[in-house]
């Protein structure tokens, strides 16, 4: 049986990853369809949450033309159905 998370792991997770990078800006988290499981992303951010799911999945599409950030893909499980995007100041 697969284990079932909620909001506050999720948080607490982007929390971690948002400490150990000092350069965080923000995070999402989303299954391999794109939908968010979670995100730390800052108020009135110019960049959408939904953008950066999109690049998530995305193979070589680009959906965030910002050059001051760094993005970084990852997948957080063997099966590659959860992904993380990060975006880090450079």
């Amino acid at each position: 049986m697969e284990k079932i998370i909620n909001q506050s792991d999720v948080n607490y997770f982007l929390s971690q990853i948002e400490g150990t990078f000092p350069n965080f800006v923000a995070g999402v988290v989303c299954d391999n369809d794109g939908f968010m499981i979670g995100a730390k992303v800052p108020q009135n951010f110019h960049i959408h949450e939904n953008a950066m799911a999109l690049s998530a999945i995305a193979g070589n599409r680009d959906f965030i033309n910002d050059s001051r950030f760094m993005k970084v893909k990852r997948d957080l499980n063997g099966q590659e159905n959860i992904k993380l995007f990060m975006l880090l100041e450079k």
